[in-house]
């Protein structure tokens, strides 16, 4: 006759669910775009401002401490809040040009923090 404890079997399979799950979160995690335009804080419209009032404008909008670059890339000007790195900016304005129309797109990390201000900002300066 075999001797089991019940407990034992049981205690196996939550350790092996468990170790599971964790890889399951790991490689989740490790798999997300840090690039800031897979954010889904953001929105896009058309303003009918040329870029540097556009952004002149944006930047007015947006806490005064920030540190804030401009850069111009393939005929579109993108203005990044914090970094010039989309994997580690806390925001950025993507300017195109149309003619007698810009397209905007903004997008915001963690949005929630201060209520969407540069989101905000961004629509606002389009309709100005």
């Amino acid at each position: 006759m075999k001797n089991t404890s019940p407990g034992n079997s049981s205690a196996f399979f939550r350790s092996g669910k468990v170790l599971l799950l964790s890889s399951l979160l790991i490689a989740t995690g490790c798999a997300q775009n840090p690039d800031i335009r897979a954010s889904r804080d953001g929105t896009s419209g058309i303003t009918s401002r040329a870029d540097t009032e556009y952004v002149n404008c944006v930047k007015g909008g947006i806490r005064h401490d920030a540190a804030t670059f401009t850069q111009e890339e393939n005929g579109k000007t993108l203005f990044f809040v914090g970094s010039t790195d989309p994997a580690k900016a806390s925001g950025l304005v993507e300017l195109s040009n149309a003619p007698g129309q810009n397209h905007f797109s903004v997008y915001q990390r963690n949005a929630w923090q201060d209520k969407g201000r540069l989101i905000n900002a961004a629509v606002m300066c389009s309709r100005a």
